[in-house]
């Protein structure tokens, strides 16, 4: 083989001094003879000759081709001399060779071998027809072996590489420039590289990069870190969706920590998750200020301010008006009795009767409303969990919708979807119709359509979907119709749609698990109709949270903060007398909270 760059005359002593096994020195003998090995030589790629190629399609990515012409083709390309004419014919490299010459190169290596299958099948066979055979075979043979015994770099040594050149000074961009990997990668791989434990874990259980990604977001947070590795291993589908639930429990948290630093600065006792007090202590929405005052007099946190008792939990709401979860404080009484407050209604207030059961003692009556209380509470709390899931289950569907339409073709079925769906004519397909489908185009990555004007007449700028559409091949319109439909029923679910939901919603949740997503734990209950399901809860769900929502407008009437639990828990029932008739308890606000099974309707008209 011929080489420009060795010195057969080089003497082993001439090389510097190691401490490992000796270098041997370089000979004739060990180069061999380019009868034998064959001729490395430069190439113009343009005049090389592709032979047939098991490979159809040579799937020239851009990052691919952008390697190429940053950093030429390292390994030589396989060619051999074709004997009619001295043209050099790719055996092995065709992917190469493209890339090559799309990317302008001039030249690249090439090793032009001595021999070639029809060479060798002719020395071997007197039959040209059986020797043609023989060579055609060896060279699919070759092909086949070349792609399909190679094993490509594992995610976890791929995130050691990133974090040895991180170790040399590189930066993320620069790593995603040089190894033309696409930046969402790299952001990944880098992350994790800076988590010895998230890489650790991903070593050890073999873990794709993007299961290592979430892991390394939360690495800080054992009990996280433990939860996500188990869903990882066992149940990989609700990676995605148990991540997302940690990021908004983490975002609550924060949210509640700011409030409370901002009660303890002024001068407010600030009662945590973990805090005894909570034992005796009330909301002051079940108080009124003394014996003495009337019946549903409410105790206001002005006027509590100077009682020797007063303090403060911090739970976490949806606000409309700002689109947006907050946190506020839940007012509390450390000791209402011992202050002086009773509770904001009696339970034997005279002329308040309640049903029950004929001959029923005290003690049973007391074990009834004790075991009815208790299935209230339960009730509230799995519908506050499972809206919060729905929250988080939320933001992970339309993550997988963006993903899906920038496909380049609709999935199987989607056409007679879109024609099916069009033809029934749905509500939520209707009113999305008729007000622009702002979420289609935002899904789209086209931007917010502007809304029609009076009567929903529009003269405004063309929908960017219709924009879009006049510019499109067949399977882009086909992708943006089914977005068209798509998004008009996914702007229609709602924090209800777990437990009603409309034969829209089932039918729209339904395909898109046909189609590959992944349905988390609330979504499922949409297409079973379990609904005495229970989405996995926050941690620790039998002790109250400071940061679960108390707010009728987010939970349909549903509450279940810290101080609010610890009153139902520890004081007597605070509930107005007649509330077994209505269904309504007090709420932290001082007004009324219905129960979970009223909740429903009222959720379902605050949602539309």
């Amino acid at each position: 083989m011929r080489h420009t760059t060795t010195d057969s005359t080089d003497r082993v002593d001439d090389q510097p001094e190691t401490t490992g096994t000796p270098v041997a020195p370089v000979t004739a003998e060990l180069l061999g003879d380019v009868d034998e090995l064959g001729e490395l030589a430069w190439a113009d790629p343009s005049t090389l000759v592709l032979e047939v190629n098991t490979r159809t399609d040579a799937h020239l990515d851009p990052h691919f081709c952008a390697s190429i012409r940053d950093r030429g083709v390292r390994e030589p390309i396989n060619v051999y001399r074709r004997a009619a004419d001295g043209a050099l014919v790719v055996r092995k490299g065709q992917r190469r060779t493209l890339a090559a010459v799309k990317a302008g190169l001039a030249r690249v290596r090439v090793l032009v071998e001595p021999q070639t299958p029809a060479t060798d099948a002719a020395e071997a066979f007197t039959d040209p027809a059986q020797a043609q055979r023989v060579a055609e075979a060896e060279r699919i043979i070759d092909q086949l072996g070349e792609n399909q015994h190679r094993a490509g770099i594992s995610d976890a040594d791929e995130v050691a590489a990133h974090q040895q050149l991180l170790g040399l000074g590189m930066t993320a961009w620069q790593i995603a420039r040089t190894t033309r990997t696409p930046a969402k990668r790299v952001r990944q791989t880098t992350a994790v590289a800076r988590s010895a434990r998230a890489l650790e874990i991903g070593s050890c259980h073999e873990l794709d990069l993007v299961q290592m990604a979430v892991i390394a977001e939360f690495a800080d947070d054992d009990t996280a870190v433990e939860q996500l590795t188990e869903t990882a291993l066992t149940r990989p589908g609700q990676l995605a969706h148990q991540a997302q639930r940690l990021r908004d429990e983490r975002a609550d948290r924060a949210r509640c920590t700011a409030v409370e630093d901002q009660l303890r600065a002024s001068g407010v006792t600030v009662l945590s998750r973990d805090d005894d007090r909570l034992d005796t202590a009330s909301s002051i929405a079940r108080l009124r200020p003394t014996a003495d005052d009337p019946q549903g007099t409410d105790l206001t946190e002005q006027a509590h301010r100077d009682c020797p008792g007063h303090a403060a939990t911090v739970m976490t709401r949806w606000d409309f008006e700002q689109a947006g979860r907050i946190a506020q404080p839940v007012w509390m009484c450390l000791a209402p009795i011992e202050h002086g407050h009773a509770e904001l209604y009696d339970r034997s207030q005279p002329g308040i009767t309640t049903t029950a059961p004929v001959g029923e003692t005290d003690e049973q009556r007391q074990a009834r409303e004790d075991r009815e209380r208790e299935a209230a509470r339960q009730e509230r709390r799995t519908v506050i969990a499972n809206n919060k899931a729905w929250d988080s289950a939320q933001i992970v569907r339309r993550d997988w919708l963006r993903e899906l339409f920038t496909r380049k073709a609709a999935p199987k079925g989607a056409a007679i979807f879109v024609a099916a769906e069009i033809a029934r004519g749905d509500h939520d397909l209707r009113r999305a119709m008729e007000s622009r489908n702002a979420l289609a185009a935002t899904l789209l990555g086209l931007g917010a359509a502007s809304p029609r004007g009076v009567y929903g007449l529009h003269s405004g700028p063309t929908h960017p979907i219709a924009e879009a559409a006049g510019t499109s091949n067949a399977a882009r319109a086909t992708m943006l119709s089914l977005a068209v439909v798509l998004a008009a029923y996914e702007d229609g679910t709602h924090r209800n749609s777990w437990r009603n939901p409309s034969p829209a919603t089932r039918r729209y949740i339904t395909q898109l698990r046909e189609w590959g997503y992944d349905l988390s734990d609330v979504e499922q209950l949409v297409i079973t109709d379990q609904t005495g399901a229970t989405e996995t809860t926050p941690r620790d769900a039998t002790v109250p949270d400071p940061t679960t929502e108390a707010d009728s407008a987010e939970n349909g009437g549903v509450t279940d903060s810290a101080g609010e639990a610890a009153a139902e828990d520890q004081t007597a029932d605070t509930t107005e007398p007649d509330t077994a008739a209505t269904g309504t308890a007090a709420t932290a606000e001082g007004g009324t909270e219905t129960t979970a099974e009223a909740a429903a309707n009222s959720e379902a008209a605050a949602n539309g």
